[in-house]
């Protein structure tokens, strides 16, 4: 950790705790822990090249290094994510005693705004035929997939899941998830997808192994056993699912460029949205999603963006005589 401190008083002290944020970020998530690593030693390095002690930065160097991002290409979004790093790592840097002050605390107006979720949502009918194929596919491509599209779970909080994690919430099915920061919540299963998630367990190997440990011995009921996984009771991986999803979709008919952009982040953007644009209360899509901060989830309500809300087609009526515009379109017919 000593080469993402280049300051030397007290060198040693300041890697230790680097250290440790960085381990306790990697527990909760490895793919964040390295993510605020690589975005730490952009700020050290640009905070090198330019002479800049950042233990003694404040914060218009901060600003100075977010317009070095932009004019490198750095998206909105990327550069609220390095921001939020360094300002994590400063605040680390404070509990531990090494600095008395902030210099990524920058005002609202100055910070990078976040761009809205790229990840485009899937259409009713295209979920509907993605259901279908998965359904012809597997009891393991129905379970995942039904999965995911009604409850918006992250595929690492399905990866992680096991199959005691599956419980009953005042006669609902529920499954029990850890998110992020290991934060718990329990999502209600519908009817539908907890049958498919039943036919899965059912049909793997690894049920009939662990049914041959009777439960008065040692050991019995104590091995994980995934909710999600081959038949042999190992887990999947994260492309794995990405393929699965892929093939499905090419499966199901959808166009090429739907299908290359299908990810797991697919699903979540679609039960957002339609659940936003139906109707469902903020609190509650919140919630089913793990976030924190409500305006993230907000960034998935598209429904003024939905192109049936677009003002030509109330337009066409107040233009278009209804009796003439259904004539045309009789004729044409």
């Amino acid at each position: 950790m000593t080469e993402l401190v280049p300051i030397a008083q007290p060198a040693e002290h300041l890697a230790d705790a680097t250290a440790a944020w960085l381990e306790v970020k990697h527990k909760k998530s490895s793919h964040t822990a390295a993510a605020y690593r690589r975005d730490l030693a952009l700020w050290l390095g640009w905070c090198r090249d330019n002479g800049i002690d950042p233990l003694a930065a404040y914060a218009p160097h901060v600003q100075l290094w977010l317009a070095w991002l932009t004019d490198r290409g750095d998206a909105g979004t990327t550069r609220a994510r390095r921001l939020g790093a360094i300002s994590g790592w400063y605040a680390w840097l404070i509990s531990a005693g090494a600095i008395t002050h902030n210099p990524a605390v920058i005002a609202r107006d100055a910070r990078p705004t976040r761009a809205p979720r790229p990840t485009p949502a899937l259409s009713d009918e295209q979920v509907t035929a993605i259901l279908a194929a998965a359904d012809a596919e597997s009891p393991r491509a129905a379970a995942i997939v039904w999965t995911l599209i009604y409850t918006g779970i992250r595929v690492g909080e399905l990866l992680a899941a096991n199959a005691d994690d599956l419980g009953t919430d005042r006669g609902h099915r529920v499954l029990h998830v850890r998110g992020k920061g290991g934060k718990a919540r329990v999502v209600a299963l519908v009817p539908p997808v907890a049958e498919r998630l039943d036919a899965h367990l059912a049909d793997r190997d690894d049920h009939h192994a662990q049914a041959l440990v009777p439960q008065q011995h040692a050991g019995a009921g104590h091995a994980e056993r995934p909710l999600i996984a081959w038949n042999t009771g190992r887990r999947f991986a994260r492309s794995t699912v990405r393929e699965l999803l892929q093939r499905i979709g090419r499966k199901a008919g959808l166009d090429a460029a739907t299908v290359a952009k299908l990810t797991p982040h697919s699903t979540r953007a679609t039960y957002a949205t339609a659940a936003l644009d139906d109707g469902v209360p903020l609190r509650d899509v919140q919630y089913a999603l793990g976030h924190s901060n409500p305006v993230t989830t907000e960034l998935y309500d598209r429904s003024k963006l939905s192109p049936e809300r677009n003002p030509g087609y109330r337009l066409l009526n107040r233009f278009t005589p209804r009796n003439s515009y259904d004539r045309e379109r009789d004729s044409d017919s």
